[in-house]
């Protein structure tokens, strides 16, 4: 009696180099996709940056001042009676003054200028994404988030020495101005919704690429953050985006 022995095959190399072609392609698809996310996110940050500051100067226009340091918003800006749109002093000085607690980082219960910026930019029907809140100060609340993570505070610098973080003293060509803050949601390092490669995107798009040059500056939350100066593998006062959680903020200038 024969015993019918069917002949086992396992995969032939071609085969082999089909499925892996296909694994890599579909790696490398995922790979490219996340890439593209990653740009569409800074491109609209950019964006965001341009409206903010278009909105800023229409609202220059119809008001004769910034938005927070305006006179007389309670009666002049609709829904705009009570903290945070109307700022516990206004000094209607041409500034965005903050306190220091509000700068690096968004603070509770900060009823200041610098606070009522964006709430006020709201209630002139010129920005979205803010949603005021008279007790928290949070992106998203007070001040608007950003497309590539974290959000914005808004203040006038009028010196060098007065840049939050640990970068102001190693720019070479600081001109004062209204300048847009970009902030983590907490100062930790190993956030990477603010990593040095993401800001060094940003600075490239609007200004010079430089972190200290131009009108687009890196923010350091330490000195052992964002640029080579931390012994990392970047030269010296360059982004170092060899690392993405590293802690790295822009200071845009918005308005001169």
């Amino acid at each position: 009696m024969k015993t019918d022995i069917r002949s086992e095959k396992g995969f032939t190399l071609v085969e082999l180099a089909v499925v892996m072609i296909i694994i890599g392609l579909l790696i490398g698809g995922v790979l490219k996709g996340q890439e593209l996310i990653k740009s569409a996110k800074v491109t609209s940050t950019i964006s965001q940056v341009k409206g903010i500051d278009a909105a800023t100067s229409t609202f220059q226009d119809i008001y004769a001042g910034l938005p927070g340091d305006v006179a007389s918003p309670g009666t002049r800006l609709p829904g705009c009676n009570a903290a945070p749109c109307v700022p516990g002093t206004v000094t209607s000085d041409g500034r965005v003054v903050a306190t220091a607690a509000a700068i690096p980082f968004v603070n509770g219960g900060q009823n200041t200028e610098s606070t009522a910026f964006f709430v006020q930019l709201a209630a002139a029907d010129l920005i979205s994404g803010v949603t005021p809140d008279g007790t928290v100060n949070a992106f998203g609340g007070n001040y608007p988030s950003a497309p590539v993570g974290g959000g914005w505070v808004a203040s006038t610098i009028n010196a060098q020495a007065d840049i939050p973080g640990a970068s102001g003293a190693g720019i070479t060509d600081f001109r004062a101005g209204l300048y847009l803050q970009h902030q983590n949601t907490a100062d930790d390092e190993d956030d990477p919704v603010a990593n040095a490669l993401t800001m060094q995107r940003i600075d490239r798009k609007i200004d010079d690429g430089n972190p200290l040059t131009g009108s687009v500056y890196a923010v350091e939350a330490t000195a052992t953050a964002c640029m080579g100066d931390d012994g990392s593998s970047a030269a010296a006062n360059l982004y170092d985006t060899s690392t993405g959680t590293v802690s790295c903020n822009a200071l845009v200038r918005i308005q001169n």
